[in-house]
């Protein structure tokens, strides 16, 4: 879904794409993603949330971006490198950044005056993430605690269950500037220790679902906006063939000295059991410039 997942947050991941999802859910949920970046460094992202009635749904998660199997080289002597000194492998080390997440989203409902003493009852899902923070590169490590809010506005265009509907989600992650304070020594003395700043990222998205009965189809666009560095669009869409099989692709910017836009591709397989139970399986194909990636994704509902 080229990353616009901000209005739809609708299973599980919602813990890290906007918090405020999780207050739909009324199942528990685990899901498990694994994705090969560049055929470099890996991203593992692993989840659980539990909805606890009138309190809300909570979720614990575990994310782990790394490259693994690092070589420390070193050379023998102070002659520099040559065909009878060349760098011998001294050791293997990792750089690795994990992120704890602890989750909380809810369903406010309030009524809204429309005048003449009429009112409109509203649905309006808010949560928040506490995030704790691990890097580890080489031989320093850096510790940080952060947090996400978001909020999500949904309104069905009609009373029945497969109503078609318009979604709006608002994301802040990072929204007090989170800090990493690393354990390198400061390079003068009566410095502050050496800190990272991660900069807050504003994650504006709107989706719109369209039920094709005759099909007994669906099809969900979606559109988001990042504004972290500059302003980085985000475009999905899916097509769900009998509440069984999706077909999505997408297109996401980057944007930096040049603007790159890589294309995404998948497929998902959702297999619905009894009292809501269901299981489903995702792939997704991400191309760049820098190399293609592969995501596999598992979850779960019970």
């Amino acid at each position: 879904m080229g990353g616009s997942y901000a209005a739809i947050a609708d299973d599980a991941t919602a813990a890290y794409w906007n918090p405020a999802g999780l207050g739909g859910l009324n199942h528990s949920e685990a899901s498990f993603m694994h994705s090969s970046l560049f055929g470099l460094d890996s991203f593992d992202f692993f989840n659980y949330v539990q909805p606890l009635g009138n309190n809300g749904t909570f979720g614990l998660s575990w994310l782990r971006v790394g490259v693994d199997d690092i070589f420390h080289t070193v050379v023998q002597g102070s002659s520099g490198v040559s065909t009878k000194n060349r760098p011998e492998i001294k050791e293997r080390f990792s750089n690795v950044d994990n992120a704890f997440f602890l989750s909380h989203g809810r369903n406010l409902t309030f009524d809204v005056p429309l005048g003449g003493g009429n009112k409109r009852r509203m649905e309006l899902l808010v949560g928040a993430n506490l995030k704790f923070i691990y890097t580890t590169s080489y031989k320093r490590n850096a510790l940080g605690l952060g947090g996400d809010c978001g909020i999500l506005w949904e309104r069905r265009l009609g009373d029945q269950n497969n109503a078609n509907r318009f979604a709006v989600g608002i994301t802040a992650q990072d929204f007090f500037r989170t800090k990493l304070f690393w354990n390198t020594p400061p390079e003068l003395p009566n410095q502050p220790s050496n800190t990272d700043t991660i900069m807050p990222n504003l994650k504006i998205g709107v989706s719109y679902l369209q039920y094709i009965d005759a099909l007994k189809s669906r099809v969900l666009i979606s559109v988001d906006t990042d504004s972290r560095y500059s302003f980085e669009m985000h475009y999905g869409l899916e097509y769900l063939f009998l509440d069984l099989l999706a077909l999505r692709i997408g297109l996401q910017e980057k944007k930096g000295v040049e603007t790159f836009r890589d294309v995404t591709a998948g497929a998902g397989l959702w297999l619905a059991f009894a009292r809501g139970a269901a299981f489903a399986v995702d792939y997704a194909f991400v191309s760049s410039d820098l190399g293609n990636s592969n995501r596999v994704s598992l979850m779960t509902r019970f």
